[in-house]
């Protein structure tokens, strides 16, 4: 089986939440980073912040979790 493409899928979503974590730690770090519009975009959705930290947060864990169930 090919798992390229499964493996480019899954990078671009892994760079895209990363790129998402980083625009609101940037955001939290650095007032006045962006333009107002975005400030108050960002502090309307700050649940895709929490969100997107979820994800990578838990892919490596249960990555973890499944190699030790496979003994390795």
């Amino acid at each position: 089986m090919d798992t390229r493409p499964l493996r480019i899928l899954l990078a671009a979503n892994a760079a895209v939440f990363v790129l998402v974590c980083a625009a609101f730690v940037l955001r939290h770090i650095c007032t006045g980073l962006y333009p107002e519009a975005v400030e108050s975009w960002l502090d309307d959705h700050e649940w895709l912040m929490w969100t997107a930290v979820g994800i990578v947060v838990s892919s490596p864990m249960s990555d973890s979790v499944g190699n030790l169930e496979d003994g390795s």
